[in-house]
């Protein structure tokens, strides 16, 4: 009985070290990452591009399918890019932010990230036509 409680222990540990190792956006604070699963139309795997003013709607998924489970989201760097209480990233200057999302209304809080980097608008100049009628 005895050996097959401390296996049982010794398979929760392993599972525990395996997954919080997965991290790609750091676990500082023991939280389970990679478990909450970050999608948009413009991540690409851990990453995303944005324009400045440019919005996009990011949704999660909690990998571990817990039922009743919301999300708290936030940006590292809300000078570049601001996340609300629904996911929408609006872009506001050039530079980095990483946006993390954390379960909630659960015993075991999980995180996900995604890095967002955020680039001026490119220029345009009047309608885009140019006169090479009189070029050398």
């Amino acid at each position: 009985m005895r050996k097959k409680i401390f296996s049982i222990l010794m398979m929760a540990g392993a599972l525990v070290a395996g997954t919080t190792a997965l991290s790609s956006c750091g676990n500082e604070d023991n939280f389970w990452t990679e478990a909450v699963h970050i999608y948009g139309q413009a991540v690409q795997g851990n990453e995303a591009y944005l324009e400045t003013g440019a919005t996009m709607q990011l949704r999660a998924t909690n990998g571990f399918l817990i039922h009743g489970t919301g999300f708290r989201w936030e940006s590292s760097n809300p000078a570049v890019a601001t996340v609300s209480d629904s996911g929408l990233i609006t872009a506001v200057s050039e530079g980095t932010a990483v946006i993390t999302v954390y379960t909630t209304g659960d015993a075991v809080i999980n995180k996900g990230c995604i890095t967002v980097y955020v680039s001026n608008k490119a220029i345009s100049i009047g309608s885009g036509n140019v006169d090479q009628s009189a070029a050398e």
